[in-house]
């Protein structure tokens, strides 16, 4: 098994509307994802593939000397194998480089990314009532 971390480009699209709309209710268009990737100077996408098949993405905004990471996902039968780790190596070895803080929101009850996140150590520096919808309440959290 051959894995590789990377920045997307206009090739990958396909895959990662692939994974956006397995796993989001609703789902980015391929044409916002195209944006990102290719015309939007501020926002792009990580992928990693695994022996060339792309299983999972970070979408992410630069904002001044933060990044805020739009989506995390990952194709339900890669889940488990440390995809999600792969993604925020390369994330926070880049943020780092360049002296970023990361921010993200994640659900409350979303104990699976949560604990991914801590594990880089992110903290919960607020909250936003019903982000997701009635009664799905959000962290903020910050990576310094």
């Amino acid at each position: 098994m051959k894995k590789i971390t990377r920045i997307a480009n206009k090739k990958d699209v396909d895959a990662i509307y692939e994974i956006e709309v397995e796993n989001f209710e609703f789902p980015w268009s391929k044409n916002s994802i195209e944006n990102a990737i290719v015309k939007d100077d501020l926002q792009d996408i990580i992928i990693t593939e695994v022996d060339r098949k792309i299983v999972g993405y970070i979408s992410y905004m630069i904002v001044f000397d933060e990044i805020h990471i739009a989506n995390v996902a990952v194709k339900s039968e890669f889940r488990g194998q440390k995809i999600s780790l792969d993604l925020f190596d390369f994330l926070t070895k880049m943020a780092d480089e360049k002296k970023l803080k990361i921010t993200l929101e994640v659900e409350e009850k979303n104990k699976i990314a949560f604990n991914l996140y801590r594990k880089y150590n992110f903290k919960i520096l607020g909250k936003r009532n019903d982000y997701y919808g009635i009664d799905r309440d959000a962290y903020i959290m910050w990576r310094e």
